[in-house]
């Protein structure tokens, strides 16, 4: 009889281990990152590539604003520079002349540094023109607007044909969401802060889906004050190459 007891407690004890060590928490599907993104620079809006609700690859063009002043001000630079490396390539063969002189006794030390200060202006107006080439292109740069990352466009203010003011006190945004990426919150108590930090083997169940967790982490500080003492947030990150809105309800199964 005391053995059958013993048997019994021992699968009790089993169970009630198995329980302890096995949580399944009730969460919601966020954004793994949202951002917002805008113009270094004012002008007009010449296209618009996207629509919300369009998948972007990074990289893709997204809008971009007119650039023909732009594309003047980048062929006049190079001008610039050009004619400068030529200037500085004439000034280079003067001072080599003009050593030669000076090493044969025919030109003075002050004539001489003359000559090697007028190479030092051409050099600098030189380094002027290639800094002042690489400022337009930049320039140019920022008149399109690219992707960050693979992204779903949440939302966009951005119309043809109007201007943006980059530092507007409400400047002209799109909204991005990464794709593929995202993230399960769920809240935790503090005893189970410790057991599921940096865990695995997390699960994320979402209808008859089942996902595996890429990373996890708890927020260092909590987010409220429960019957049973402080809650923590547990963000799970998971992949999956369809389109998850926000606020879709998932559990996470954390052995």
């Amino acid at each position: 009889m005391k053995n059958r007891f013993r048997i019994l407690l021992l699968v009790l004890l089993s169970f009630a281990t198995g329980t302890l060590f096995a949580d399944t928490l009730n969460a919601v599907v966020d954004w793994n990152r949202r951002v917002e993104i805008g113009f270094g620079m004012s002008g007009q809006v010449k296209a618009v590539a996207v629509q919300p609700g369009d998948a972007v690859a990074a990289g893709a063009v997204l809008v971009s604003l007119d650039t023909a002043l732009l594309e003047i001000a980048v062929r006049k630079a190079s001008n610039t520079e050009a004619i400068s490396e030529a200037q500085m390539e004439r000034q280079l063969a003067v001072v080599e002349r003009e050593q030669t002189l000076y090493d044969e006794g025919s030109l003075s030390a002050v004539q001489l540094e003359q000559v090697e200060l007028d190479l030092s202006r051409t050099e600098f107006a030189l380094k002027d023109a290639q800094l002042e080439h690489q400022r337009v292109r930049h320039l140019l740069e920022l008149a399109t607007l690219r992707a960050p990352f693979d992204a779903w466009v949440v939302d966009s203010d951005f119309m043809p044909g109007q201007f943006v003011h980059h530092q507007a006190d409400a400047p002209v945004l799109m909204t991005l969401a990464e794709r593929g990426r995202y993230v399960a919150k769920a809240e935790v108590d503090g005893t189970a802060v410790e057991r599921l930090t940096g865990s695995p083997d997390i699960e994320i169940r979402l209808g008859d889906r089942t996902f595996e967790a890429v990373q996890s982490r708890i927020g260092l500080e909590p987010i409220a004050d429960g019957n049973e003492g402080q809650r923590y947030l547990l963000s799970v990150q998971f992949d999956s190459d369809s389109l998850i809105r926000p606020g879709t309800s998932c559990t996470v199964t954390v052995p």
